[in-house]
């Protein structure tokens, strides 16, 4: 196909007209065919708060393991969210992971005394 003169190009594609609009009617053809034969899944729009539970049952773990470590996780989780611009779920972990941390920290105290 010549592109370098713009009078060739045009000449080329009013020749080959109708070899390209056969081309495009057969893909879309074949994309018809492939939608048909595949439907799309039904999506639920999920925003992330259903796993909310996950850091939380995660945090209790670590912090009866480690509350320093759970201190440091819920830490490192918040400094993440705000250096990279993350979504609310992110801060929301953090704070949970850091409190659950600190109360297993308190409780831990309390029972050394």
């Amino acid at each position: 196909m010549p592109y370098g003169d713009l009078e060739r190009k045009r000449q080329w594609e009013l020749q080959h007209r109708s070899q390209r609009l056969a081309r495009r009617r057969e893909l879309r053809r074949i994309e018809a065919l492939r939608n048909a034969a595949q439907p799309s899944l039904p999506h639920v729009e999920d925003n992330g708060a259903g796993v909310l539970w996950l850091p939380v049952v995660g945090g209790v773990a670590l912090a009866s393991f480690s509350p320093k470590l759970a201190i440091g996780t819920g830490s490192l989780t918040l400094l993440f969210a705000a250096v990279y611009k993350k979504g609310w779920i992110w801060w929301i972990a953090g704070v949970l992971l850091l409190v659950i941390g600190i109360l297993f920290q308190w409780n831990e105290r309390d029972t050394k005394k």
